[in-house]
């Protein structure tokens, strides 16, 4: 092989990591509020892509009604999808949870299930709603950085909007991981994950405390939504693709695990983006599902298991 065909070779393996890396990024902040619902309460939310989808709709609705930068947005719109997520686990996530139905003396069988039902439904009402009110069209997050790019070299570039969101999902889920280790209520967090009975006898208000998680799950929700309608457009249905995604990056890094999340969508993204490099972009989606697969037959628990607190 020659040397000018060399060059090239490592061109596109140097652009499929980097670009796979760019794209872990926001496949890491799409799935790392799943990763604490399920690390917390073992609920898994089948409406958490719908709820992303709420977010970029909530922020193209502000951006429409008042012209200023994108980033403003996300001011009204973290707040709201906290308490939202707050509110919709107190009034009806914790009456159906696998610890109430626990305390009931119901079979486990409905601790797994109820859930389950429960945001399914309420997938189905976001995906409907957000139809009958934002309709069928396409919608994106208009923005002046889609199209601009950092060159690193002459034959080398990655998206600056991309790279940027990269930046900001190790930023926002390295402090919320610094934020679960140090803050009585994260250890609170982490506690009631581990051991929610005893968390419960020692005083903690386990009810609370699965509230605060819900929210801050749907609060980087809205991040991940606002980013997502940056770089590319979506529509109300959207929902489950996103959920699919969140699904195989908390398998691959470790369920519960935040670090794990990050690294899980980091790995994903480069299988996805080097497969579409090297045998079309046909194949990237069953890349990734393959090496979901693998990861599950080789380790099973993911790539970092979660410590105890």
């Amino acid at each position: 092989m020659s040397m000018d065909a060399l060059y090239w070779a490592w061109i596109d393996l140097a652009n499929g990591i980097l670009t796979g890396s760019m794209l872990g990024g926001s496949y890491a902040l799409i799935s790392v509020g799943l990763a604490v619902t399920f690390g917390v309460m073992r609920l898994v939310n089948l409406s958490h892509g719908d709820w992303l989808v709420v977010a970029a709709y909530l922020c193209v609705a502000l951006l429409s009604a008042f012209p200023v930068s994108p980033f403003w947005a996300l001011l009204p719109v973290v707040p709201v999808m906290y308490g939202t997520g707050y509110g919709l686990q107190r009034v009806l996530l914790n009456r159906v949870s696998v610890q109430a139905t626990e305390r009931r003396g119901m079979s486990p069988v409905f601790g797994m299930m109820l859930p389950l039902l429960v945001t399914f439904g309420l997938s189905v009402v976001l995906s409907q709603g957000m139809l009958l009110i934002f309709s069928a069209d396409a919608a994106t997050i208009r923005n002046n950085l889609s199209f601009s790019a950092l060159r690193l070299t002459d034959d080398l570039s990655v998206s600056a909007l991309r790279f940027g969101f990269f930046i900001a999902a190790a930023v926002i889920i390295g402090a919320a991981a610094i934020w679960m280790r140090t803050t009585h209520t994260g250890r609170a967090i982490r506690a009631a994950s581990d051991d929610p009975e005893v968390s419960a006898l020692m005083g903690m208000r386990t009810p609370h405390i699965y509230a605060v998680a819900s929210g801050l799950s749907l609060a980087m929700a809205s991040i991940a939504g606002f980013m997502t309608g940056m770089s590319r457009s979506f529509q109300p249905f959207d929902g489950p693709p996103f959920l699919l995604t969140a699904f195989g990056v908390v398998v691959i890094g470790g369920l519960g695990s935040l670090g794990g999340c990050f690294a899980g969508g980091i790995a994903l993204g480069i299988v996805q983006v080097l497969a579409g490099t090297y045998f079309g972009p046909a194949s990237q989606q069953i890349a990734g599902y393959l090496f979901i697969l693998l990861i599950l037959a080789v380790r099973p628990q993911g790539l970092f298991v979660r410590q105890a607190a």
